[in-house]
């Protein structure tokens, strides 16, 4: 994690450069430091509607059914097997197969990262997969119980070792049990019939670094067992999430009213008042407007976005101010303010700041 000072120093060197946002939309840097920190379950249990949970930075949803048909998620690997009772395989155009992989490369393929959707959920940005899974419905749990994503730079790769928990010599970007022995207990109960999908997965965008070709390896039914049908991640084409959420707002100097433009402002994602490597930002423009938008909505406390300001624009004596006050729809709330997004489509606008040039006004914390 970079100091607070140390962004200070390189957004004055550098907020003109790339890193600003175009067309309203925040870019994120490279992930540092998990979404937060928190004790990990060794058993993340989705078998409720909505059920939501965090497993070494990612994110794992149940998820309600939405049409999937053809042209809306796109199938890259399918495992299957009468013979075992375990499943385990991932994607790739190489054959034969090394494990339960359905052979077909209409359903077992190559991926690109170009074509898994990005949706961004409290302020961090993730790369969305969709897994449908098929139980017999007087016995309809299943465990995914290992998860490893791997970059790499052709899609045809081959040979994953158990021992080592590598791809073709690759280490994996994200495994589920990084910290320990992690699994997911699934319901295909809350879900009627196959292709509908079953659980989301949210996997830090910044992990996704050293190819542009995307495996993901899974095993399932150490824990309980897979009894009917197939198991099959795919990507949607958009993304499933309701990612329709938007936060607006400008900055003012609080004696003229002016409006400042160039002020940085950014979702604290994990809420430690410094603007991390994996958190969105952008910048105000020349009427003191900022904008996030395609927030995701609807996840419960994951929904939440908490915006921050840091001051870095001076005035003509070289003094970049103290925040005042901190005012939503007109009236002063205390900083930093939590914007909770459940509505799709939900906007909060005129969430503002108020800029001192003077003596110290501190906002109310």
């Amino acid at each position: 994690m970079f100091s607070t000072l140390s962004w200070k120093s390189w957004f004055a060197r550098f907020r003109n450069a790339s890193s600003r946002t175009a067309g309203g939309k925040a870019f994120a840097r490279p992930r540092l430091e998990q979404l937060e920190d928190r004790v990990t379950p060794s058993t993340l249990d989705l078998t409720s509607h909505g059920a939501i949970g965090s497993i070494n930075g990612a994110i794992f949803r149940q998820f309600d059914a939405q049409p999937t048909g053809t042209g809306v998620i796109d199938s890259f690997l399918r495992i299957q097997s009468n013979k075992s009772m375990v499943q385990q395989g991932f994607n790739s155009d190489h054959r034969g197969v090394q494990f339960n992989e359905n052979t077909s490369p209409q359903f077992t393929r190559s991926l690109l990262l170009d074509d898994v959707p990005v949706v961004n959920v409290g302020g961090v940005n993730y790369r969305e997969f969709l897994l449908d899974i098929n139980q017999k419905a007087s016995q309809p749990l299943l465990s995914l119980d290992e998860l490893r994503i791997y970059l790499g730079g052709a899609g045809n790769l081959s040979g994953y070792v158990a021992s080592t928990q590598q791809l073709a010599g690759l280490n994996a970007v994200y495994d589920l049990d990084a910290n320990g022995d992690n699994w997911i207990k699934l319901d295909a109960r809350l879900n009627q019939g196959s292709g509908k999908g079953d659980m989301l997965a949210y996997i830090p965008d910044s992990l996704f670094t050293g190819g542009s070709y995307v495996y993901l390896y899974s095993k399932f039914g150490v824990n309980h067992t897979p009894n009917a049908g197939f198991e099959e991640w795919a990507a949607g084409s958009t993304t499933l999430t309701d990612a329709t959420g938007s936060i607006s707002g400008h900055v003012f100097n609080e004696t003229t009213l002016a409006p400042i433009p160039g002020e940085l402002i950014y979702i604290d994602a994990n809420q430690n008042g410094a603007l991390d490597n994996n958190e969105v930002f952008t910048f105000t423009d020349a009427d003191g407007y900022y904008q996030f938008g395609f927030l995701a909505t609807g996840l419960g406390s994951y929904s939440t976005y908490q915006v921050r300001i840091e001051l870095i624009v001076p005035n003509s004596n070289g003094d970049v101010g103290t925040l005042s006050k901190e005012t939503v729809g007109g009236e002063e709330v205390a900083y930093p303010y939590d914007v909770v997004l459940q509505t799709s489509g939900q906007a909060v606008t005129d969430v503002d700041f108020y800029v001192f040039f003077g003596e110290p006004e501190p906002p109310n914390s």
